[in-house]
């Protein structure tokens, strides 16, 4: 119980992080996505995942996940992000997706199939 409250509250901090963030990255990438090419803007994006999104989503891992946290360095856990977000942008079902999360997320502990869904929601919300 207390794993799957702890996941809960980072899913709704992340949440409210990613929402104060997107209105900054819509309002700044709205006007130029329509006037420079799609390669630039892909490059854009790969970069801002890479540092904010993927240290945003470290931080909430390691708070929610403690247990799951220990023995991965922040790049482990970032793959946990990549990885995930390249499985949804394949339209992997959601069952196969949280699937693929259990065998990124697990090592010395398992994640439950709670914590599973949430880290799921997690990376849905950053993708």
């Amino acid at each position: 119980m207390r794993r799957t409250t702890a996941a809960l509250a980072a899913s709704a901090t992340l949440f409210a992080l990613l929402l104060a963030g997107c209105g900054n990255d819509e309002a700044s990438s709205g006007s130029p996505s329509t006037t420079s090419g799609a390669p630039s803007a892909q490059g854009g994006e790969a970069q801002a995942f890479n540092g904010v999104q993927a240290g945003v989503f470290v931080v909430n891992f390691r708070g929610a996940f403690p247990k799951l946290a220990e023995g991965k360095d922040d790049a482990k856990i970032a793959s946990i992000l990549s990885e995930g977000c390249k499985d949804i942008k394949a339209g992997k079902s959601e069952d196969e997706v949280v699937e693929n999360i259990t065998k990124r997320a697990g090592g010395s502990t398992e994640p439950s199939s709670e914590e599973a869904e949430a880290i799921y929601h997690m990376a849905k919300l950053m993708c």
